[in-house]
């Protein structure tokens, strides 16, 4: 056994079994339907997971197509790049719902299938920002890090409310259905009317200041971010309020609510780091430093995600969570003490911030799938022992 998986938890991956809840209406009557239909394309010798690896390749095309045309995410692309965006976000989101229906569909579901569409998920919440930031001109501004912040923090408490309800919740306006939608849209009137319009049309004149379309944009994707923590956090709260004593007094309460709110502080601790290391030099939001923001929040939801599968504690900070202290430790000793050029320092810290990130991250997906598939006796992008279903 492995470091993230040892002998006794492995066995009760025997005990899986998937539950969710979708309160969606889009996914239920407007989408569902499409799903269903287009999950019959795929021919039943296709591994589902090969589905999920095939959905993310076209959030990979449309990163490509962004750092070549517009590498600071400040200049301006052609038109036709905005339409690519908004079918590779679209064919992204059908084959990510396509996954699961195929594998009920031959028989294939299970563990390993979960593990594999959680874990591309949260390296595509912050990939799948690129081209957004690039159609709104942001740059590698404050702004960045803060949106990745929403969209992390909503990613990682949908699987925190996972890990503590052992369900998956879909509310009425969940990211991977309205969010997805409401981007895909955006790309297409980004290519329909160019930057000027509508983003920046003038809505609202405060004084000197006007306020813009994009400045609504941004009270929605905060609004939505913030409905969505509410009901993850409200959601676990009713779950244990309902397989509990009613009894306040009950000590068994007390920690279990008190167990709850430790899980939140990996991710508020990680993110302390970060806005400190963005507070001492705000140029070091770069590239590197935002995948490797997102790399690490990826690895912590895996080890939530293998943690609720295979019925683990939750787990607590690891030591990858603290690379950005790490950071500004030695940007302080190499400015102050070494007196050593600052954007050198910069481009150090964040490429190899970026690579240990990218490297632990490698080293427990390789873990995890070689532990899963070799106990479930399966394979992770083909089908070992198919069903007649």
């Amino acid at each position: 056994m492995g470091y993230f998986i040892p002998q006794s938890a492995i066995n009760n991956l025997k005990n899986y079994k998937y539950q969710s809840e979708d309160h969606s209406l889009i996914s239920q009557y407007v989408l569902g339907p499409f799903w269903r239909k287009t999950a019959t394309i795929f021919p039943r010798n296709m591994a589902p997971n090969l589905i999920t690896l095939s959905g993310f390749a076209f959030i990979l095309i449309n990163d490509i197509t962004v750092l070549y045309y517009d590498p600071t995410l400040t200049q301006s692309s052609p038109t036709w790049t905005f339409y690519s965006y908004a079918l590779g976000l679209f064919l992204y989101q059908t084959f990510d719902a396509c996954d699961g229906l195929h594998a009920r569909r031959i028989g294939q579901s299970g563990p390993l299938g979960e593990l594999f569409d959680h874990c591309i998920d949260s390296i595509n919440t912050t990939l799948s920002m690129l081209p957004f930031c690039s159609a709104f001109k942001m740059g590698y501004t404050w702004l960045f890090p803060l949106l990745q912040f929403g969209l992390l923090l909503n990613f990682y408490l949908s699987t925190w409310e996972e890990y503590y309800t052992q369900k998956l919740y879909l509310s009425s306006f969940s990211g991977p259905v309205e969010g997805i939608l409401s981007i895909t849209i955006l790309f297409l009137l980004k290519g329909l009317f160019g930057f000027e319009i509508p983003w920046h049309l003038p809505l609202i004149q405060l004084g000197t200041i006007t306020v813009e379309f994009v400045c609504f944009i941004y009270i929605l994707v905060g609004i939505a971010i913030a409905f969505n923590v509410y009901t993850s956090i409200k959601n676990v709260q009713s779950y244990y309020d309902n397989h509990t004593t009613s009894d306040p007094t009950n000590t068994n309460n007390s920690a279990i609510i008190q167990n709850q709110q430790v899980g939140l502080v990996p991710f508020i601790g990680f993110y302390v780091s970060i806005m400190l290391l963005i507070l001492v030099d705000q140029r070091i939001i770069n590239l590197p430093f935002i995948l490797m923001s997102g790399l690490i929040i990826a690895f912590m939801v895996g080890r939530i995600i293998v943690a609720h599968l295979t019925l683990q504690p939750f787990p607590t900070m690891g030591l990858v969570s603290y690379i950005p202290l790490f950071q500004l430790g030695l940007y302080k000793i190499l400015i102050s003490y070494y007196k050593l050029d600052s954007n050198l320092v910069i481009m150090m810290l964040t490429g190899c911030g970026f690579g240990l990130a990218l490297g632990i991250h490698a080293m427990f997906i390789n873990e995890v799938i070689y532990e899963f598939t070799t106990y479930l006796d399966v394979y992770a992008l083909s089908i070992k022992h198919p069903k007649n279903v």
